[in-house]
């Protein structure tokens, strides 16, 4: 039996208790601008804090919000979400935000990384929460504007005023993720998980998968266009029906000839080896390796990072995508 969590919707959140709050969302990037729009929309008191001549100002006052220098939103907001990236959140924290937090004050991540690896520690008179939306922000904005919503994974680190729960879930209905559905977890499972599924499926697995199999038939001899379709354009097609209803649904949406190769090769190509492998990623996230390896990048001006973006932006399949989208737009 597998066991399920409780799973936290609209009807479970104090509703009011979000609007008594003045929200601080520190960061205007995709989960920042998402979760501020969707926290403004539902009547929720915002502003934005930003680092001095911050370019996404102009973005801000565009979209009708106040900012203020970060410094100043510390101090004005009760509840703080932290929304900027990874790799430079400790060094914000230490030298804008830290210095200004007050007594019952509540800071909140969307990602556990900081709090997880220690880069971020916290004092114990404020309150230290996680919502993190499991998907990006472009789709946490996209879903609230039709009435829906992007499942929230929630974690408390620290309770001081023994309120952050209930804030916590306010914050998340009023995003949108309690809409769906909100879980609670901690900030080391979704820390761990989010990077394993990220490295091993969703932006390691797949793509390499897909441009392997393309490099494969190109090579072969087979047209780019051709390889191109069948490989990268179907896969979308593929993953929303098992997204709709399981891979059974999948199955029974395709033709016999293909559910049996599948069957088949899936099993030559995802072999002990590469679940071996998979599990020295995992091994390898649970430790700190990658936390240490991801530090000395950003450290290093992230040279490794640009060598690889260039060779996948100069590569055949990314340049045959371009032709197509032109093409077909």
């Amino acid at each position: 039996m597998i066991e399920i969590p409780t799973i936290f919707k609209d009807v479970d959140v104090k509703k009011n208790l979000l609007i008594k709050k003045k929200v601080g969302i520190i960061g205007y990037g995709n989960q920042g601008r998402a979760q501020a729009l969707n926290l403004r929309d539902s009547k929720i008191t915002i502003k934005i804090g930003l680092r001095k001549n911050s370019k996404s100002a102009d973005l801000v006052v565009k979209d009708g919000l106040d900012f203020l220098e970060i410094p100043n939103l510390v101090k004005w907001a009760d509840v703080i979400a932290i929304l900027i990236p990874d790799e430079i959140m400790s060094n914000v924290y230490e030298d804008h935000i830290k210095p200004h937090l007050n007594k019952n004050q509540l800071l909140l991540f969307s990602h556990g990384f900081n709090i997880h690896y220690k880069h971020i520690l916290t004092p114990e008179y404020v309150d230290v929460v996680l919502v993190a939306p499991s998907g990006p922000g472009k789709m946490v904005r996209e879903k609230y504007e039709i009435g829906k919503g992007i499942p929230n994974l929630l974690a408390i680190h620290n309770d001081y005023s023994s309120q952050a729960f209930d804030i916590m879930l306010s914050y998340s209905y009023n995003i949108g993720g309690t809409k769906i559905g909100a879980i609670k977890s901690s900030f080391k499972e979704e820390c761990e998980t989010d990077l394993f599924g990220e490295q091993v499926v969703l932006c390691g697995g797949i793509p390499k998968l897909i441009k392997m199999a393309f490099n494969t038939l190109v090579k072969s001899g087979y047209q780019p266009v051709v390889a191109w379709f069948v490989c990268f354009y179907e896969v979308k097609l593929i993953v929303d029906l098992f997204f709709e209803k399981g891979f059974d649904y999948m199955n029974e949406s395709i033709s016999d000839t293909a559910e049996f190769g599948g069957y088949k090769v899936g099993d030559i190509i995802f072999d002990k080896e590469l679940n071996d492998r998979m599990k020295n990623i995992l091994q390898d996230i649970q430790s700190g390796n990658f936390n240490k390896e991801w530090s000395k990048e950003s450290k290093m001006g992230y040279k490794e990072l640009m060598k690889m973006r260039l060779a996948d932006r100069n590569s055949l399949i990314e340049k045959t995508t371009q032709f197509i989208i032109k093409k077909l737009n």
